[in-house]
């Protein structure tokens, strides 16, 4: 099963699960979004085609990514009139995750998320919010110090207590308390 969808002046082909690069969309990462200019569907009851587009049909995808792909370099010259015209030129793209196809009286979904809210966000790891917690902490004791000594030495007790080895933490907010905790105790020593 899969679908031919327009978006951006191209036509694309996906199925549920692929990832595809588009030309920029409107939306932040974690979005879903819905295209709805599907010229054909082809799936287990057979190939439709619209004229131009299929009726009813649509594709629903969710934005994993916003970015600028690779720099295409544009030369101009015109021989004996001094005119030597070099450009860049890098396109802001848009990375879909296609999560379902739709339409009337049929619908394609992803088979390994089919039971998953495919409008939730990404959830994040504990691992990815356990940094950004330790990050935070680290300019937070830079700014709060004035000399760069007592700034290396917070750093370097955050870095020995995330390197201790601690219990599996049941949720996110178990495991930044405890990295809290750890700078309140660096900041009651000294």
């Amino acid at each position: 099963m899969y679908a031919v969808v327009r978006t951006g002046g191209k036509q694309y082909k996906v199925s549920p699960g692929d990832i595809l690069e588009v030309e920029k969309l409107a939306g932040a990462v974690g979005d879903s979004i819905v295209l709805e200019d599907v010229l054909m569907v082809a799936g287990e009851e057979g190939l439709e085609i619209g004229r131009p587009n299929v009726a009813g049909a649509s594709v629903t995808a969710r934005i994993t990514g916003q970015h600028r792909g690779e720099k295409i370099l544009v030369f101009r010259y015109r021989p004996k009139k001094r005119v030597r015209v070099r450009r860049g030129h890098r396109q802001f793209l848009t990375r879909l995750q296609i999560s379902k196809i739709s339409g009337d009286g049929f619908e394609y979904m992803e088979e390994a998320n089919s039971g998953a809210n495919p409008e939730a966000p990404p959830e994040e790891t504990v691992e990815e919010i356990v940094e950004e917690a330790a990050a935070e902490t680290v300019v937070a004791a830079v700014a709060e110090t004035d000399s760069v000594a007592e700034a290396v030495e917070t750093v370097e007790a955050i870095e020995t207590a995330e390197a201790a080895p601690e219990e599996e933490a049941d949720t996110v907010d178990e495991t930044v308390a405890r990295a809290d905790d750890a700078e309140d105790n660096e900041n009651k020593e000294e």
